[in-house]
């Protein structure tokens, strides 16, 4: 997918792997990267989304949903959820667009996911756009953690899958206070969702410190996104996750 603002930009689409501790792919994350024609740097959609006008983002969210549809075999054979990131104009543009959310409301392995700036996300089930979205589709919810909103959002039930920051586990990891504060966060959140994942474990020493918490799994670095056609490989146990690297 080419897009042309100022200068013409290329995407570029992988799948970032959610693992169980003992190994069992339950997730991916579609990354959508975008990559100007004369510099070899990686910009990612976060950052790149923005820039877009309406018709832009659109397109890009078709492509998105395309890719989805390619290898959908995959997903339900494997029954692997998909997560699609979405920023709030995303999100208004599906809630506005019945064919879009009919497109989306056919992958039954489809997770939308939306981070912690997500614009008046403290309103919880107060937010009559997120409000809609979770009555519709299954909602993840990124950075949690980060400081940019309360947790009402969390407490009023909105999400199937809550993922910690990376930079809260980071930079509290090695803390003497990160047990006793991981164990009673884990007890306060959840109840209120399937699922919490640890980000931001990048190393054997962190990966085995946090495989001692209820998590109900990892995304980390040591496990790297794979294109559409080598979804396959990502169901065979990262060797991380199975002694054979610590």
């Amino acid at each position: 997918m080419n897009i042309h603002l100022e200068a013409d930009y290329k995407s570029h689409t992988a799948f970032n792997p959610i693992y169980r501790f003992g190994g069992q792919l339950i997730a991916v994350e579609l990354l959508t990267h975008f990559s100007h024609s004369t510099a070899n740097v990686a910009i990612p959609q976060e950052l790149f989304l923005p820039q877009l006008n309406t018709d832009q983002r659109i397109l890009l969210l078709q492509n998105q949903i395309n890719c989805i549809e390619r290898h959908a075999d995959f997903f339900s054979q494997e029954r692997v959820k998909v997560t699609l990131k979405i920023d709030e104009l995303l999100a208004q543009t599906i809630l506005d667009s019945e064919f879009l959310s009919r497109k989306l409301d056919a992958l039954a392995w489809l997770e939308l996911e939306i981070s912690e700036s997500f614009t008046d996300l403290k309103l919880g089930k107060d937010h009559p756009g997120l409000m809609a979205l979770s009555e519709r589709f299954d909602l993840s919810l990124a950075n949690y953690g980060a400081g940019k909103a309360p947790s009402k959002a969390v407490y009023d039930n909105l999400f199937s899958r809550i993922k910690l920051d990376k930079g809260f586990i980071q930079h509290n990891i090695n803390r003497i206070s990160f047990q006793p504060f991981i164990s009673t966060l884990l007890e306060h959140i959840k109840p209120h969702c399937q699922q919490v994942i640890v980000q931001g474990v990048d190393d054997i020493t962190g990966l085995e410190k946090v495989s001692r918490y209820q998590f109900d799994g990892i995304q980390s670095a040591l496990f790297s996104p794979v294109t559409g056609e080598s979804l396959s490989s990502l169901i065979v146990p990262p060797k991380e996750l199975t002694g054979e690297a610590m």
